[in-house]
């Protein structure tokens, strides 16, 4: 998963457009994955300091929050060594990528390392929705479409790839391959200014 800008998180006393609280705690906890909670739920004394919670309108904001969260199955709470947990689910693992997904794109390093980055795919017909979407998402990210399912960058993506392969939930149909060499890329080194 792509690292989260802890800076971008709002304190609970800023305004929050409708469903903006839920990413927050969502993001603050994909974090870590787990928070210990304190003994009862309306104790989730971590949470509440992650968020500088000091007035008890504020908790109940945030209290609020995560029962809509566990209602919507975004995450789970369970009691484990004297102490309820929150955890975040897989279901809540998808939603915070999705905030990330529509601002993901490579970074151009200063100096090209030399070699190329290839994304080839074989994404079944049964998944055809994902496969458009990833060759949108490729498009997007400045990557060069060598053919119809074999994109290329010269700078390091592996991480964004694993990123926009795990949330089209098509990981398994896709390959990044390494290359130091490709044949007649003048016109590769030309598009990307190499």
């Amino acid at each position: 998963m792509t690292k989260i800008d802890q800076n971008k998180i709002k304190s609970i006393r800023e305004k929050h457009s409708k469903g903006e609280l839920v990413k927050d705690i969502l993001k603050s906890l994909a974090f870590g994955g787990v928070l210990a909670a304190g003994l009862a739920l309306p104790n989730i004394v971590q949470l509440l300091d992650f968020f500088g919670v000091t007035k008890s309108s504020e908790k109940f904001k945030i209290i609020g929050a995560v029962e809509r969260m566990k209602q919507n199955k975004l995450l789970k709470i369970y009691h484990k060594d004297g102490a309820d947990i929150i955890e975040i689910t897989e279901l809540g693992k998808k939603k915070v990528l999705s905030y990330d997904l529509e601002n993901i794109k490579i970074i151009r390093s200063n100096k090209w390392d030399g070699y190329w980055r290839l994304v080839i795919f074989d994404i079944p017909e049964k998944n055809g929705k994902a496969r458009r979407a990833l060759s949108q998402k490729l498009n997007e990210m400045e990557f060069f479409p060598l053919q119809k399912s074999v994109f290329i960058c010269p700078f390091e993506c592996k991480d964004e790839i694993d990123f926009v392969t795990e949330f089209f939930g098509i990981k398994k149909y896709v390959r990044f391959v390494l290359a130091k060499n490709i044949e007649n890329d003048e016109f590769l080194r030309s598009y990307y200014n190499l």
